[in-house]
């Protein structure tokens, strides 16, 4: 199965303070560890943001096609560029997922429009599937002005796949880093 990879780091990084996919971590950016971690598996790269400090990294950068309304439009933007029916959604703040899980959700695609990992009842939609035919849905969401993730998953036919065990064995797999003092 080819995939496309969506990295999403066009966030305002509001709390944060600073551009996220810029800070470094064990001496690597969050967007460099981000392309380490997908280049291996991925036919396609792509990145979500309207920052143009992103295009230094070698791999098309993909500003929004309809402003303000969050990952959801990152998402819709990149899908209509992607040349794959099955696109990872990857955010660029979620530095310790690992390519084992990956290869997990990649597993549990099957005849499914998303695949989500769930925990302790926790939807993960930023770290998942996304096939290509979820355009419109998606498309339909925005121009309704609902921009929320969770929202579109009920929606589509998502699996929503229990990651647990995952957690347990990789305890910082979710951990998001959204303010200085979560590095």
């Amino acid at each position: 199965m080819q995939i496309t990879t969506i990295i999403l780091a066009g966030g305002l990084s509001k709390r944060m303070g600073t551009d996220k996919a810029l800070l470094e971590l064990d001496g690597r950016t969050l967007l460099e560890r981000a392309i380490d971690l997908c280049k291996p598996f991925s036919s396609e790269l792509l990145i979500s943001s309207n920052h143009q400090a992103h295009t230094t990294f070698g791999y098309p950068v993909i500003e929004d096609e309809i402003k303000n309304c969050g990952p959801i439009g990152g998402i819709y933007s990149c899908l209509k560029r992607s040349s794959n029916d099955w696109n990872l959604v990857l955010s660029v703040d979620t530095p310790f997922v690992q390519k084992s899980f990956i290869d997990f959700l990649k597993e549990e695609t099957r005849n499914f429009e998303a695949v989500v990992p769930v925990h302790e009842g926790k939807k993960e939609p930023l770290i998942a599937f996304y096939h290509k035919s979820t355009l419109p849905e998606i498309r339909t969401m925005i121009e309704g002005g609902d921009y929320k993730l969770h929202f579109l998953l009920q929606r589509l036919n998502t699996n929503f796949v229990e990651s647990g065990e995952w957690l347990e064995k990789y305890p910082k797999l979710f951990q998001n880093l959204n303010c200085p003092e979560d590095i």
